[in-house]
C-alpha cells in the first residue's frame, strides 16, 4: 500500500527539522490496523519519526520526535521536538507549533497509540476498527499544554475531531533518499503489475476492440447508444481522449475535435459525437459528448450540467457564458427519452498535476459529482499524461501497470474523487505520436469498454425504476 504523504510535504518537514531528511514509512493503520500494541511494536527504538494525521475534512496534521518512541508509561524529553500542519481543508497551509515544555513532547504508553505532550494530541487507545471509509479514534485534544500553538487551536489545526481516514508514522533519516538522484526521483517498476490487466499486444487490442464493435445497449432500452459525458479541467486531454478512440476506429491519427492547450476552453459547443468502425462501416453503440473545459476563472453552471444530464440540451448547442441555458432557450427539450440522457460520465483528470489542482477546480468537481449522484449516475475517471508522472512510461506505455509512480496517482485521485480506485481508469492520449500504437490503444480501448458496461448498468437501473412506477399507476 503506498505512503500518502506528497513529496512537497515531506520537503517542508525537512525545512523545519533542520537539515535534509528522507522518510520511511513504518506504520500506517489502513495496512497494519489501529493498534497501539502493532504502532509500539512497529514503531519503538526506531529514533527520530513523524506522526501524520489524515482527517474526513481533508487535513493533514501531526507531530515530529527527534527521540524514539517507547512503552515505558513516562514522557518522553525533546528539546526538538514540534506539532504542524501541512494541509487544512484540502488546501496546503504549513504551520509549525514549536514545543514549549521539553519534558512532556511525548508520552510512551502501551496501550497508547502516538501521543504528543500531556496531552496535546492522544490519537488512540487500544483497538480502533474502521467505521466506513475512516476511523473515528477514541483519543483526544489538549492542545497548547505542552506546545505552542501561536494563535492556532485544535479546530484550526485538525478540525476539532479525529475522524480520520489513515495515520502514518515514518521513521526519519539523515540525507538525501536514496531513491533519488541529481534531485530527480528514480523512477522504479515492479515485478508483478499492481492491477490485472491484458497483455500488450496487437492479439489483446483486436480482442477488446471487437467487444466494443458489438457491444449493444440493454435491449429493451430500445436504444441507438450510450451517452458517455466526458467532463475535465482545460487541458486534461478531455477532447484529446475522443480524438484518439476516433483514430483507433478509423485506422489513422485523426483529429475531430479542437484539441491541444489554450488559455480558455478549445470547446465550445455541446457535442454528441459519434464513432464510426471503418472495418464493418457501422457507428459503434457509444457516443461521447463533450462539454466546455473546466476553469479556474470561470465557473460553469452547475444547473446547466444538470440540463445536460437529463437530456435537455440538444447536440450542438453552443455555450454562452454570459447567458446560461435555461427552460426557455431555443431548442430546450422539454421531454426528454431515456436514449437523450447521460448514462455515465468519465472526468479526464491530468494525472500530472493532481497536487496542485486548483481549488476552485476540485470545488467544482465536487459541486457536479453532487448532481450525478443524485441521479446515481456511475463515473469514471480518466486519468491522463502519466508520461509526465513516470518516465519509465514515458518510454514504454506497456509500463503502466508496473509503475509505482501511477499506481500512487491512481490512489491518490481515487482518495481526491472520492471513487473506487476501480474506477479509475489509466490512459494515455494520442499527442505527439504521428502513427498508432497497440499499446496506447489497448489502455484506451480497455477504458472505453469499461465505461460503456457501466452506462449498461445505469440503463438497467432506469428500466427497473420506470417499470416499478407503471406497477405503482398501475395499482392507483
Amino acid at each position: 500500500m503506498t505512503e500518502l504523504l506528497d513529496q512537497k510535504y515531506k520537503d517542508q518537514l525537512s525545512t523545519w527539522i533542520g537539515k535534509k531528511c528522507h522518510f520511511r514509512l513504518l506504520y500506517k493503520i489502513s495496512r497494519d490496523g489501529c493498534s497501539a500494541a502493532t504502532f509500539h511494536q512497529q514503531c519503538n527504538g526506531q529514533g527520530a519519526t513523524v506522526t501524520v494525521f489524515y482527517n474526513t475534512n481533508n487535513t493533514i496534521y501531526g507531530g515530529y520526535l527527534a527521540q524514539s518512541w517507547h512503552s515505558n508509561g513516562a514522557y518522553i524529553n525533546d528539546p526538538n521536538a514540534f506539532l504542524f500542519r501541512l494541509q487544512y481543508n484540502g488546501s496546503s497551509n504549513p504551520l509549525k507549533c514549536p514545543i514549549s515544555n521539553t519534558a512532556t513532547a511525548g508520552y510512551g504508553h502501551n496501550n497508547y497509540g502516538p501521543t504528543f505532550g500531556g496531552h496535546d494530541i492522544y490519537s488512540f487507545g487500544g483497538n480502533i476498527n474502521k467505521s466506513g471509509n475512516y476511523f473515528q479514534l477514541n483519543g483526544s485534544f489538549n492542545m497548547g499544554n505542552s506546545y505552542t500553538l501561536n494563535g492556532q487551536s485544535s479546530n484550526s489545526i485538525a478540525n476539532g475531531n479525529l475522524q480520520v481516514t489513515d495515520l502514518e508514522v515514518y521513521q526519519v533519516k539523515d540525507g538525501p533518499d536514496p531513491n533519488k538522484s541529481s534531485g530527480k526521483t528514480v523512477d522504479s517498476v515492479l515485478d508483478n503489475p499492481w492491477r490485472k490487466f491484458p497483455e500488450f499486444n496487437d492479439e489483446a487490442v483486436q480482442q477488446v476492440k471487437e467487444l466494443i464493435v458489438d457491444f449493444e445497449p440493454e435491449s429493451d432500452a430500445e436504444l441507438s447508444a450510450v451517452n458517455i459525458l466526458l467532463i475535465g479541467q482545460i487541458g486534461a486531454g478531455k477532447s484529446s481522449f475522443f480524438n484518439s478512440v476516433n483514430s483507433i476506429f478509423r485506422g489513422k491519427i485523426t483529429s475531430k475535435a479542437r484539441s491541444g492547450s489554450f488559455e480558455h476552453s478549445l470547446t465550445t459547443v455541446f457535442r454528441k459525437y459519434t464513432i464510426k468502425d471503418q472495418n464493418s462501416g457501422h457507428n459503434l453503440k457509444i457516443r461521447l459528448c463533450d462539454t466546455r473545459g473546466l476553469e479556474e476563472d470561470f465557473t460553469i453552471d452547475a444547473q446547466e450540467i444538470a440540463y445536460i444530464l437529463d437530456g435537455n440540451v440538444p447536440d450542438r448547442y453552443q455555450f454562452n457564458p454570459s447567458s446560461p441555458f435555461t427552460t426557455e432557450t431555443f431548442g430546450f427539450i422539454r421531454n426528454p427519452r431515456l436514449g437523450d440522457k447521460i448514462h455515465c460520465v468519465a472526468f479526464v483528470v491530468d494525472g500530472s498535476t493532481i497536487d496542485v489542482m486548483p481549488q476552485k477546480i476540485l470545488k467544482q468537481l465536487k459541486e457536479l459529482q453532487g448532481r450525478m449522484n443524485q441521479r446515481n449516475i456511475p463515473q469514471v475517471v480518466y486519468l491522463t499524461k502519466l508520461d509526465k508522472v513516470c518516465r519509465k512510461v514515458d518510454e514504454d506505455t506497456s509500463n503502466m501497470f508496473y509503475s509505482p509512480a501511477v499506481r500512487d496517482t491512481v490512489n491518490k485521485v481515487a482518495d481526491v474523487m472520492g471513487l473506487p480506485r476501480g474506477h479509475i481508469l489509466p490512459i494515455k492520449n494520442y499527442e505527439n505520436e504521428t502513427s498508432l500504437d497497440p499499446n496506447i490503444d489497448i489502455l484506451i480501448l480497455k477504458a472505453l469498454k469499461q465505461t460503456a458496461d457501466f452506462a449498461d448498468d445505469y440503463l438497467e437501473e432506469q428500466l427497473d425504476k420506470m417499470a416499478a412506477e407503471g406497477r405503482r399507476k398501475e395499482k392507483d
